[in-house]
């Protein structure tokens, strides 16, 4: 009987790499941040980019990840540098320009925000925001026909882009074009209803323009959705003054008031309001009451010389009116000669 020997049974070693060549790293890594970064988890994804850079230093996308992660964290300075890097490895990517700028924007460095959201639109004309942002830093500057440019380059990459109308819009009340600056809010109240600022903007217009009934419909719709904007009542207010409409106004002013009991300028507004209804005691107390918050208020001054002079208190409504005049309204002097004020 012939015995058989089992066969050895040979065992195939695996081999497992413990590591990845360094750019597939970097790219796993990468990956890793920003699927962190979408989940907006920025210490997380902070740490993956860094490793992503520690396995690749000419990755340029990890730079420009690893900027907007810090800039999330409000790290602008770092972010700054981050772009930097990203630029010098390629100059050519309109969105690492873009990036800079709005960092750049964020540490108050204007100019410097300014020339990079032009080099971004530069590279990418089509691309709205860089030619926005660019408009709204000439518009802070009161460069106004550039900032318009900038902001119909924007309209033009994109029609619907309602904040581009909008700030269009109020580049064009600066320059004095009020019925295309109603048609741009109106134009950007079309494209997103909810844009308040447009709606009040608009009725600020309108009532420069002359249609008080018009800007009266606007500050009434606006209020309709926000009543917590001491300003909006205040400007509802003088448009009722204008209309004359003084009790309706004293009762705007008085909303003002109550949201902010620092307001000066609605105080003194209230006090006009009621000296055309001829309550001089409340006109006084209310002028009285914006002096307190402003003594330099001239216009204040002089409700409060009226309302003195209808109570029969001519010394103190004389001093009223030449404070104001010595604070820079020359009409004063002519109320106070008018009532017969002697010289001091």
């Amino acid at each position: 009987m012939l015995l058989t020997t089992p066969a050895a049974l040979a065992q195939v070693d695996t081999v497992r790499a413990t590591t990845l060549p360094p750019a597939q790293l970097a790219e796993k890594l990468y990956n890793s941040g920003v699927a962190k970064f979408n989940q907006k988890s920025y210490r997380a994804a902070l740490q993956d980019f860094d490793r992503a850079l520690a396995a690749k230093p000419d990755f340029a996308k990890a730079y420009y990840n690893r900027a907007a992660v810090r800039y999330e964290l409000k790290d602008f300075q770092p972010a700054v540098q981050d772009y930097d890097q990203a630029i010098k490895l390629d100059p050519t990517t309109f969105g690492f320009y873009f990036g800079r700028a709005q960092a750049r924007e964020a540490l108050k460095q204007s100019a410097e925000a300014e020339q990079d959201y032009g080099k971004a639109a530069e590279l990418k004309p089509d691309y709205a925001p860089a030619w926005y942002y660019h408009g709204a830093l000439r518009f802070e500057k009161a460069d106004y026909q550039g900032a318009k440019a900038d902001f119909d380059a924007a309209i033009k990459a994109d029609p619907t882009y309602a904040y581009a109308w909008h700030d269009r819009g109020s580049t064009q009340r600066q320059l004095d074009n009020l019925p295309a600056a109603i048609q741009d809010y109106t134009q950007a109240l079309k494209l997103q209803p909810e844009l308040l600022p447009a709606l009040l903007n608009r009725a600020a217009t309108r009532r420069r323009a002359g249609d008080l009934k018009g800007a009266l419909q606007d500050y009434n719709e606006y209020l309709t959705k926000k009543q917590d904007n001491a300003l909006a009542y205040t400007n509802r207010g003088s448009t009722r003054y204008e209309q004359g409409d003084y009790k309706g106004a004293a009762e705007d002013f008085s909303r003002a008031v109550a949201l902010d009991a620092g307001y000066a300028f609605a105080w003194n507004n209230r006090a006009a309001a009621y000296l055309k209804l001829e309550d001089y005691k409340r006109a006084e107390a209310d002028a009285t009451k914006a002096l307190g918050l402003n003594p330099q208020y001239a216009e204040a001054y002089l409700n409060r010389g009226h309302a003195r002079e209808m109570l029969r208190l001519s010394d103190a409504a004389c001093q009223d009116w030449r404070k104001a005049a010595e604070l820079g309204l020359e009409i004063g002097n002519a109320h106070a000669a008018n009532s017969g004020c002697g010289a001091e």
